[in-house]
Order: C-alpha cells, then structure tokens, then sequence
C-alpha cells in the first residue's frame, strides 16, 4: 500500500512550475493604471476652443509629463500614456510659467511683441522637449493679448 506512482515527482514539479508563473504573473500586474491623457487632453481641448482667455487645472497622476505642440505625454509607475493635443504652447520659460499661472503678459513681458516672440520660441523649442518630472496638476490657460493667441500648458 506504500508503493508510489512513476509520475508523481514530475507531476509535483510541473505543479510547481506553473505556480511560480501564475505567481510572477500576478505580481507583474502594475499597482496602479497609467495616466489618463485622454481626460487632460479632452480639458486642454474645451480650454483652447474658447473664444475668450480661459484656464483650468487638471489633476493628473503622473511623475514625468512632456509636451509638444501637438502631443503630451504623462508617466508614472506603470507606464506612459500618449495624446494628441490641439495645438498648445508648453510654458517652458518661468516667464510664461507666470502667464500661466495667471499674471498678465503685459505685467511679465515689456509688449505684445515680446510676449509674442517668446510664445513663438517656445513652441519652436517644444518640437523635441524631453520628459521633465512633475509632482502636481497641469494648468492650461487660454491667452488673448495683443493679437496674440495662445494656450499655454504646463
């Protein structure tokens, strides 16, 4: 009655085998889910459509974003998530980081003509921008000054 099947040990094994794959399996799962570009770009679209200067912040959950005219990117843990975007100016310099924020360009640039140049540089310069962390929401602001019309992201 002692007596043991040919096939038990191989059995074991294989059991054994597919439970550390079930295992990592599970353990690969990410804690959390990627960014969701879709909301952020979806608030940048209804602020830019606007007629009139407008601004919003979007919470995201993200530790790295990067924007381009036409893209954003958010990443965190478990992953990058991508969206295009209607056409946005990244507020890359601290100078259009406080237009952003809500200071008018005319108290942060010295006229419309320099606001302008620096709105057109920045989106020249956004064409490569590389991901930069980020430890809070995104603020997007549509500016209308001097004919200048621009929707800053940041």
């Amino acid at each position: 009655m002692t007596d043991t099947f040919g096939d038990t040990l191989p059995v074991w094994i294989a059991l054994t085998a597919v439970g550390a794959v079930a295992l990592g399996a599970v353990l690969a799962i990410p804690g959390t889910p990627p960014p969701d570009t879709t909301a952020v770009a979806n608030a940048v679209s209804v602020v830019a459509a606007g007629e009139h200067a407008a601004a919003r912040t979007i919470p995201v959950d993200a530790s790295a974003v990067r924007v381009r005219p036409t893209s954003l990117g958010l990443r965190n843990d478990a992953g990058a998530a991508h969206a295009s975007l209607p056409g946005v100016t990244p507020a890359s310099t601290p100078a259009l980081r406080r237009v952003l924020h809500g200071d008018p360009p005319l108290a942060v640039y010295p006229s419309s003509a320099a606001f302008r140049a620096a709105v057109a540089d920045a989106g020249a310069n956004a064409t490569d921008a590389d991901w930069r962390s980020t430890d809070g929401p995104l603020t997007v602001r549509h500016v209308v000054n001097g004919g200048v019309d621009v929707t800053l992201l940041g």
